[in-house]
């Protein structure tokens, strides 16, 4: 299905434009609106890209209005990853773009504050509701303005989560199309730079101290080291033989033990770990 979907994508601008469109439509699936953003920049590069972005932005931009900014952003960041990944052919340094455009997405809550107040508005209704509730069984509750604070902290990671999707489906396609077996191969190869790996850490730890805003950055500053411990399970599991049952088994662990693949990939970027799994004579 998926791979008829970006076959028909491919077959000419005016059905680019419609799968995007009508996509965007629909909260739960826009991600594959940028996809088909992403998939287009990567085959064809700014221009079509671009073109496809604006029929895209139609239905992500009706949401903006309303105080929704997010599939806006995602729509941009999937075009500036995509094009960078196709000119660059290297994942690690598109995770540094993914991260910086994910900061510029947490900074944007500053300009923001009709969200940030809508947010908060939904927030404290939420909470007023079940306080009746945390009363009466003598339970104490939370307050609405940490609540959103925790939330917030959120934003920058969950744009990188977006831009990161949408890219790796888009990538996903163009290996089914055009290159079967490409974007597996890139993916178990996918390792950061130890120097930004050392500045996320170096910030990381600074955010864990307290430091503000570092500490509301934190979220964000994990996401590369995240996917580069995922790239890290998919590479051993290849290398291992061991399918994928045992693929599943490490999503699932990566949902509820995500701090144990973010200490995979800060630890496999500075001492490659893929040595120790890889075929042949080590380095």
């Amino acid at each position: 299905m998926l791979r008829g979907l970006a076959e028909y994508a491919m077959s000419g601008r005016r059905q680019a434009a419609t799968v995007a469109i009508l996509f965007g439509l629909v909260p739960m699936l826009n991600v594959l609106s940028g996809s088909v953003v992403a998939l287009v920049a990567l085959r064809h590069g700014l221009t079509e890209g671009l073109l496809v972005l604006l029929w895209a932005a139609l239905p992500t931009g009706l949401q903006w209005l309303v105080g929704d900014s997010s599939p806006l952003m995602m729509l941009f960041g999937a075009l500036f990853t995509a094009l960078l990944l196709r000119q660059s052919s290297s994942w690690p340094r598109t995770l540094v773009l993914m991260t910086l455009l994910a900061w510029l997405a947490q900074l944007s809550l500053y300009l923001q504050p009709a969200y940030v107040a809508q947010v908060t508005a939904v927030i404290e209704q939420m909470l007023s509701e079940g306080m009746q509730v945390a009363t009466e069984e003598g339970q104490a509750a939370a307050s609405g303005e940490d609540v959103v604070a925790l939330l917030l902290r959120f934003y920058g990671a969950w744009h990188f989560a977006l831009f990161m999707v949408c890219l790796a489906v888009a990538r996903h396609w163009q290996a089914l199309l055009y290159n079967p077996g490409g974007f597996r191969k890139e993916f178990h190869a996918l390792r950061l730079d130890p120097r930004f790996t050392a500045v996320l850490l170096a910030l990381m730890l600074a955010g864990e101290m307290g430091i503000s805003p570092l500490d509301t950055w934190v979220p964000l500053l994990c996401m590369a080291p995240m996917v580069n411990g995922l790239a890290l399970v998919h590479f051993v599991v290849d290398q291992r033989k061991l399918g994928v049952n045992s693929l599943v088994l490490a999503w699932l662990f990566a949902l509820l033990m995500a701090p144990a693949f973010i200490i995979a990939g800060f630890v496999d970027s500075f001492a490659n770990l893929r040595r120790h799994f890889a075929p042949g004579p080590r380095e």
